[in-house]
């Protein structure tokens, strides 16, 4: 409020010093007093002129922005994850945001209808900075939360939406915001220069021909309020949440295996080398080896997110696979419970979802917590939610590395307690690492040494 109330006091204060100014001087039509702004305001707003021109100006504003936007988001990921690409694209990019937009406007005047020129103006503004915040967006994606959605199985709907805009949208809005606020001025100015039919700009350039004043600072007010309408809608835009996306009717999970998984003579560059085991359906396995020697590599290996150098794993195991991390993986713009449910929201409606959702988070130790978001919340607790989503997730493989670190003695056996009584009527193949001998005892039905294999 105290802010709002100093803007208020800022705009009388001018407009005081305006009046005061205009009845010094004493010339309206050079000059005008307020209440003869007022009227050529009035005027303009009730002349059917007034909106062609605005809706004209707006239309190539969202035009030129749209065509920007699509260009930018075809380009940016080639830019983003190619150096060949980057380096051939970033002359012309720089060119563009470089060369003054007057001169873009003066040979346009040469070879192009003057309709046409401010929409060009509008995509030569808007399509660098799009371009270069939308790259940059796309550089910053944790690969580690694309992998999650891959495993658990999240739709592509809900992959862009819950996984991948959030990272790039801070990218995404401060390249909206200035492409917006560079574009509309650039516009107005190609408006003005080439003289189009209906604009902004040309009611601008027409005021200024006659030497009407007040007209001219009308017009000029009607381009700050428009400016300003967009810096809002953008805002708006930018704190909106797409929520996540559930299925109306609930559709089977996958089965658990029946077979073992064999994993036969498998290699990577580096911790696993010449590694055998049978891994048996319904069993739970703790693998125990000190730190460094390849303990999450064949959890990666597992789930598909590195590729052996030799040996074999059959059957190759499929997503959906359950994963907890190392690291929670939680996105932060979701609640505690919309990260447990965010998995299931593939398979079932959403009230099904959220009760299998709570139910689990209350295992966890979590109830009372499920509005929080990650950021509010402890590491342990973060992990618990990390837990509590693969075990909501009835994948028919369950991975888990070093799942209960951040836990003290107590909670970490009631967790696994939970895990355990789960277990006996799910029966899953779970593998998780170690390197606490009393979660392997109370964990595991069968530990797995990697050391010496």
């Amino acid at each position: 409020m105290r802010t709002k109330g100093l803007m208020f006091l800022s705009a009388a204060i001018l407009l005081a010093a305006w009046e005061a100014l205009a009845r010094h001087v004493g010339q309206p039509e050079l000059v005008p007093t307020i209440g003869r702004l007022a009227q050529a305001f009035m005027d303009a707003f009730l002349s059917a002129g007034f909106y062609q021109s605005l809706l004209a100006t707006i239309g190539r504003g969202f035009l030129g922005l749209l065509i920007s936007f699509i260009a930018a988001l075809a380009i940016a990921p080639a830019m983003a994850r190619s150096a060949n690409v980057e380096a051939l694209l970033r002359p012309l990019i720089g060119a563009m945001r470089a060369v003054p937009v007057i001169s873009f406007i003066l040979l346009a005047l040469i070879f192009l209808n003057p309709e046409s020129i401010p929409l060009l103006i509008a995509f030569l503004t808007m399509f660098p900075l799009l371009t270069e915040n939308l790259s940059k967006g796309i550089r910053q994606l944790n690969p580690d939360l694309s992998e999650m959605a891959r495993l658990f199985r999240l739709t592509r709907r809900d992959r862009l939406a819950q996984v991948i805009y959030p990272q790039i949208k801070p990218y995404l809005f401060s390249g909206l915001a200035s492409a917006a606020g560079f574009g509309w001025r650039a516009i107005i100015m190609g408006e003005v220069l080439s003289q189009c039919l209906w604009g902004i700009g040309s009611e601008m350039k027409r005021a200024q021909n006659y030497i009407e004043v007040p007209d001219l600072i009308v017009w000029t007010l009607v381009a700050i309020l428009l400016s300003l309408a967009a810096d809002r809608l953008i805002t708006r835009l930018a704190v909106y949440r797409i929520p996540i996306h559930f299925r109306r009717t609930a559709r089977p999970f996958p089965t658990c295996p029946s077979e073992p998984v064999e994993i036969h003579d498998l290699s990577y560059h580096y911790g696993v080398s010449h590694f055998s085991i049978r891994l048996e359906p319904t069993t739970v396995y703790g693998l125990s080896a000190p730190s460094g020697t390849g303990k999450t590599t064949l959890l990666r290996l597992l789930c598909g997110t590195l590729r052996p150098t030799g040996g074999s794993i059959h059957p190759r195991p499929a997503a959906p696979i359950a994963l907890v991390a190392q690291e929670p993986l939680l996105l932060p713009h979701l609640t505690a419970l919309e990260n447990v449910a965010l998995p299931l929201a593939s398979f079932l409606d959403r009230p099904t979802a959220i009760r299998i959702a709570q139910e689990l988070l209350g295992e966890m130790e979590l109830a009372g917590l499920e509005s929080h978001r990650p950021t509010a919340l402890s590491y342990g607790q973060q992990q618990r939610i990390a837990i509590a989503r693969a075990l909501a997730f009835p994948a028919p493989l369950l991975l888990m590395d070093e799942p209960f670190k951040g836990l003290d003695e107590a909670l970490r056996q009631r967790v696994i307690q939970h895990i355990r009584e789960r277990q006996a009527n799910e029966r899953r193949l779970i593998l998780f690492t170690s390197h606490d001998a009393e979660e392997l005892r109370l964990m595991a039905d069968q530990v797995i040494s990697m050391k010496g294999r």
